[in-house]
């Protein structure tokens, strides 16, 4: 649900009570760049459209509509995830923010896509783009400034790279394992494992979450999908779980852990990013620049592979890792199941070798 946006915080608050916020007249190109003008009103948010009213041009450009829409969108996403759509969403406003909104073609989206490809991005950073293009238009449609969103017609460009990510290796998983009862931060890194909860998945969760009655916990879906999805908390986490529950305080299930002792606040991705790599460094996870050499990420590929390796079905482990298709589950599957036939194939290569010398 996307939070209500806060329109006391867009102004100043004058001793007479009432806020105070400004109007730019259009400039050369109908936007309001020009002189400005104070406007005070007592209610924000009224004072928040009078001047929008003031500002709006004869002809809605895309930046317009792009930064309306950023005002609102970026309220419902977290520091981090903005940070990896701002630079889309600022070329995308240089590139096209003086053309008309209703004057953008599917074409047009098409063909800045194409470039992410010349620029040999990976097809989870031209998604990323897409998504900022899906979503300024989204707010268009919303607004009456379009009667059709174009970039639905659009498909990625074919050929697009695909970034890999690998699992851990041997060693890391029995490093990670041994830190079930690792009441500090240890015992986080042994849970993503066991669940294969996404990071930002797991630091939202709260204890209520946790069903230990059925042993599941609930995660809502993708926004793109309604309802939840429920993972089994195997026997091997149920324990540790229980104690670690009872061990922290507060209603977050992995909540921040500061110097002076356990807060019980909910931990920020700023908390966790430091207290990652602390724990990398102490396991020796890090390159020369001493950046840890594993991520959260990381972690999920290993769930992957330990549910293929037991033999769970691809749908069942599409509904436990929360992939949205499950082509994506079998592209790992597919990719694991080659590496375990490479294997076979050199061991049977190794055999004959070793028969041969004999």
């Amino acid at each position: 649900m996307a939070k209500r946006i806060d329109y006391a915080s867009m102004f100043s608050l004058r001793s007479d009570g009432r806020y105070q916020g400004y109007w730019h007249e259009p400039d050369k190109n109908g936007e309001p760049k020009g002189k400005r003008h104070a406007i005070c009103d007592r209610d924000p948010e009224r004072l928040y459209y009078r001047i929008r009213e003031k500002e709006s041009p004869t002809v809605a450009t895309l930046a317009k509509a792009a930064g309306e829409w950023e005002i609102q969108y970026r309220q419902t996403i977290t520091p981090r995830t903005w940070a990896n759509m701002r630079p889309h969403y600022e070329e995308i406003v240089d590139l096209y923010g003086k053309t008309p909104i209703a004057e953008v073609t599917a074409q047009d989206v098409t063909q800045d896509l194409q470039r992410g490809k010349v620029k040999n991005w990976s097809r989870t950073v031209v998604n990323t783009r897409r998504v900022v293009w899906n979503g300024i238009f989204d707010y268009a449609v919303g607004q009456g400034l379009v009667s059709f969103n174009p970039v639905l017609s659009v498909k990625l460009p074919k050929g697009l790279k695909q970034g890999k990510r690998s699992a851990p290796t041997d060693e890391m998983v029995k490093t990670i394992l041994a830190g079930a009862y690792d009441m500090e931060f240890g015992f986080i890194p042994f849970f993503l494992l066991c669940t294969g909860c996404r990071r930002n998945e797991a630091l939202q969760r709260k204890k209520s979450d946790v069903n230990t009655d059925t042993w599941e916990l609930t995660i809502p879906k993708s926004k793109t999908e309604a309802g939840i999805r429920t993972v089994p908390i195997i026997k091997p986490l149920q324990k540790p779980l229980d104690l670690w529950m009872r061990t922290h305080p507060g209603e977050w299930l992995f909540p921040y852990q500061s110097y002076h002792g356990r807060t019980g606040q909910h931990m920020t991705d700023t908390n966790w990013d430091t207290a990652w790599a602390k724990y990398c460094k102490a396991h020796g996870w890090v390159d020369g620049e001493g950046k840890p050499t594993i991520g959260a990420h990381h972690l999920r590929h290993g769930t992957a592979t330990l549910l293929f390796e037991a033999g769970v079905d691809p749908y069942t482990a599409q509904h436990i890792l929360g992939h949205a298709q499950v082509t994506t589950t079998m592209a790992i599957y597919t990719e694991l199941r080659d590496k375990q036939k490479q294997k076979g194939i050199d061991k049977f290569g190794d055999s004959i070798a070793a028969m041969i010398k004999k």
